[in-house]
């Protein structure tokens, strides 16, 4: 179960909410520091231990209104970070039981719950790191990931942008080859974080160990709880600070220096460490041309791996920073698990062997449709996931429909049932006094910029709503109408504006104006009670513009909501169209097949009435789209293998209803058509229906059974039919062990007399997943013909019918999509043609047989004057 891309992905996703919900109130509330000091202990001081470092609402909640809902920013980051590893199991069609890539994959929810849960800065990483995800492998795709890292760097942190080059150096690197060996990869790894260690040294005038200082804020967190290298290399500039930093990259992979501080926190990290990294450089053996999303994947972790031993020394922070790109070492480590399975090319011989082919090695059963890109190797356009989402949005367009009016319904219901809110805003100014120097100006109005946060908090507190109340003689308590204050001020000014919100435009006016005269006058108390001389120095405040009656309400902006609602509606119809058809795993285009089956799509087969109730192709009466589609699929036949063509041909399917034995029948029309000696044989001896499909006079008291069964000859079993060139073996009465009957020697001595004696022999097989007789008859066979219903067969059932079929030799030379759409404006061929014009023979339903009289053909005769088929 948990192969399937979908329920690995919704379990790991659980996994991260449950884990986030579990670490999120320890960080909330703080964590011991005599625990965190216990579990850290080392031989070797440690001032900084970072137990204050934890935050769970940042600017980033804020600004999405959860700054006083920590629950639903922790679910919120847990979401984001899950997503990305949801997006990254569906490209990669998840990951392998039991290898490496699953438990990296059972890893990486819990550094989801632990981090992305808590930091609001990981989370806008992940936003990041989803659109690099679904960016198509091209081009245009690796021009926006290096536009969405410089827009990391230039929002975030600086050293994205380093990371933007560096992936460009890598992605350049890793392309060029297909295989290198560990090693040489770690020396990739060291001269990049040399030159990066100089370029930064150089841009920045200063040494490494300067800038990683005034990175990471102190010389504490720098040297205490980082590495143990910085306190044994004592070198001079640039060469310490190069030298510091290449050797922390390297310590993250090989994190020995964590070992060696004796802690049990860093031990477990080191762990973690190895585990991560150690993957991380094996993706990086085998990334190459072949597999452009496995290179992405790659060279992005070692990107950040360089510029983190550059800048954080703190192992702890390293693997929080760390979590975002943790999906994409899974798809990397899934991706090369998935290219060193894969067997390697076997050499041509050099003579001629009359033996059965080998079947040829087929993708691994968990190959994805979009990781596996034909034009990697063939120079073909390749698919990707933007296309795949584009033909999702088409095919279900009515979802996109149904969110747009519903978002907008509801936004617009909504605002209507919204209460009215008024705002009104008096303006107050912060200034100090100063004797007037310009030195002196300048720090009054430093003071003032900073006392402004002060005074702002101030004015939303109880003790002035208290003042509000008494002075309006209100009916509200004093935290009601603190609650409806809000004051802040502009960055780098000094006024500061009172903000109030009521559902009355009038008392939210009366509120403002009176709050500002209180502000002002509790400023002036508390100033004069901290002076010791009775005057104080401080900044005085001012009231300067007063609060005016709102002539319209500030909330709710109908507009703003329906407008919202749009675009929420969208965004859910396309979120449910992109699911709908992750989900959906039913076949519908040849890509699919290609990327499951190492055969060709040798036919297609529309639909139509008349098939559907007759089964039977009419070859010599008017063309029609299933007779010129079962005559292009008789000549894709014959050009499948021009040296070694197979006679004996197995046509199956995974479940039935695809319409393999219509197929069968056709087909086998279609070459009696062109002129072959042609012998259909019904081995589908459990639900046996050749006979009602063929009509005529045809008999199912004797058959395939009853010869396997030693209870009649081969030569009367064969059945002449009314069309020229064609017999049939029935399947007989249904046998008790019908597995036993094809599974025999004799079936295959069986279809190896009838070979001798026809051009073809056709054998309609049972369908191979729900009995194992189909699987039986295809390892009989020479090929096998596997029919695939269109819209009907789903990506996990061609999956396991391919396995089966593997695990019996059986040899798939072609797959026939059946039953795809008709499309009626095509039309076929020029005019009417009759059979005796069109094989040179009399028709098989001209004046000289009746459609009942049975005819038996030349083979059949000289098969019946040979020996005797017995068991």
């Amino acid at each position: 179960m948990l192969s399937s891309p979908l329920v690995l992905s919704v379990t790991l996703g659980i996994i991260a909410v449950a884990a986030s919900q579990f670490v999120r109130p320890i960080f909330a509330t703080g964590l011991d520091a005599q625990w965190i000091r216990t579990i850290m202990s080392s031989p070797f001081s440690a001032d900084d231990l970072g137990y204050n470092a934890f935050s769970v609402v940042a600017e980033f909640y804020s600004r999405l209104g959860m700054a006083d809902r920590p629950l639903m920013a922790s679910i919120f980051g847990t979401v984001v970070g899950s997503a990305v590893l949801a997006v990254v199991l569906f490209r990669v069609n998840g990951a392998h039981i039991g290898r490496m890539s699953m438990v990296l994959a059972v890893l990486t929810p819990f550094l989801i719950g632990t981090f992305e849960g808590t930091y609001a800065k990981e989370v806008l990483i992940s936003l990041g790191m989803l659109v690099v995800v679904l960016l198509p492998v091209n081009l245009i795709g690796e021009v926006l990931v290096i536009l969405t890292l410089v827009f990391l760097g230039a929002e975030f942190r600086t050293y994205w942008l380093i990371i933007a080059v560096l992936y460009v150096i890598l992605r350049l690197i890793l392309s060029r080859r297909q295989e290198r060996s560990v090693m040489r990869v770690v020396w990739m790894i060291v001269l990049l974080s040399v030159l990066t260690g100089l370029a930064v040294w150089i841009g920045t005038g200063g040494p490494a160990d300067q800038f990683r200082t005034h990175v990471n804020h102190s010389i504490a967190r720098q040297t205490e709880t980082g590495s143990l290298i910085t306190r044994f290399i004592d070198a001079p500039e640039p060469v310490g600070g190069i030298l510091n930093a290449t050797l922390t990259s390297l310590s993250f992979i090989i994190p020995l220096p964590m070992v060696l501080k004796f802690s049990p926190y860093y031990l477990v990290i080191s762990v973690v460490f190895a585990l991560i990294w150690i993957s991380a450089v094996r993706t990086a053996t085998v990334a190459g041309r072949p597999n452009p999303l496995l290179t992405r994947f790659s060279a992005l972790p070692l990107a950040f791996l360089i510029v983190q031993g550059l800048f954080e020394p703190d192992w702890g922070s390293a693997l929080r920073h760390l979590t975002p790109l943790m999906p994409l070492i899974v798809g990397a480590m899934v991706l090369t698990e998935r290219r060193q399975a894969e067997p390697p090319t076997n050499p041509p011989s050099d003579h001629t062997s009359t033996a059965r082919p080998t079947p040829p090695q087929r993708r691994n059963s968990m190959s994805s449709r979009s990781s596996i890109s034909p034009s990697s190797s063939t120079g073909g356009t390749a698919r990707t996931v933007l296309t795949d989402y584009l033909v999702f949005f088409r095919r279900w367009w009515w979802m996109l429909i149904v969110g747009l009016l519903l978002g907008a319904v509801i936004g617009g219901i909504g605002s209507a049932m919204m209460t009215k809110q008024y705002s009104a805003t008096a303006q107050l100014y912060v200034g100090t006094a100063t004797t007037g120097g310009s030195s002196d100006a300048y720090n009054g109005v430093m003071l003032s910029q900073k006392q402004v946060g002060t005074y702002a908090s101030i004015a939303s507190s109880r003790v002035l709503g208290q003042q509000v109340v008494d002075d309006l003689h209100l009916d509200k308590s004093a935290d009601e109408v603190a609650g409806m204050i809000t004051a802040g001020a502009y960055k780098d000014t000094v006024i500061l504006d009172l903000h109030v919100t009521s559902d009355n435009p009038e008392l939210s006016r009366d509120i403002a104006n009176s709050a500002a005269v209180r502000l002002q006058e509790t400023v002036h108390n508390l100033n004069i009670q901290t002076s010791p001389e009775g005057q104080s120095g401080a900044p005085q405040i001012a009231v300067l513009n007063q609060a005016e009656a709102p002539s319209s309400p500030s909330s709710p902006n109908t507009v703003l909501y329906i407008v919202g609602g749009l675009v929420l509606g969208l965004i859910l119809g396309a979120l449910a169209a992109v699911v709908k058809g992750l989900t959906d795993r039913r076949i519908t285009d040849a890509a699919t097949l290609r990327d499951v089956v190492d055969a060709p799509l040798i036919g297609t087969i529309s639909t139509s009435d008349s098939l559907a109730q007759n089964h039977k192709i009419d070859f010599a009466a008017a063309s029609t789209p299933s007779a010129e589609q079962l005559r292009e699929l008789r000549t894709n036949l014959r050009f499948l293998d021009v040296d070694n063509a197979p006679k004996i041909l197995s046509v199956t399917s995974g479940l039935p209803g695809t319409g393999k034995t219509t197929l069968a029948l056709n087909l086998a029309l279609a070459l009696a058509d062109d002129g072959e000696n042609v012998i259909l044989v019904d081995a589908d001896l459990r639900s046996p229906s050749l006979v009602s499909y063929m009509g005529g006079n045809l008999q199912s008291a004797v058959g395939l059974s009853t010869a396997l069964s030693g209870a009649a000859d081969l030569q009367t079993v064969i059945q002449g039919t009314s069309v020229e060139g064609l017999d049939i073996v029935t399947s007989g009465p249904v046998p008790p062990n019908p597995a036993e009957l094809l599974g025999s020697r004799s079936f295959g001595e069986l279809l190896s007399q009838l070979s001798s004696h026809y051009d073809h022999v056709i054998v309609d097989a049972s369908p191979v997943l729900p009995v194992t007789d189909g699987a039986l008859v295809a390892a009989a066979a020479d090929g096998v013909i596997l029919t695939v219903r269109y819209r009907e067969t789903t990506f996990d059932q061609l999956i396991e019918t391919v396995s089966n079929l593997d695990s019996v030799n059986a040899r798939v030379i072609g797959t026939v999509f059946t039953r795809t759409p008709a499309n009626s404006s095509k039309k076929y061929g020029y005019g009417t043609t009759d059979a005796a014009s069109h094989t040179g023979t009399a028709g098989p339903f001209s004046s000289t047989a009746g459609p009942d009289t049975p005819r038996r053909t030349k083979a059949a005769h000289a098969l019946s004057s040979s020996d005797t088929f017995r068991e």
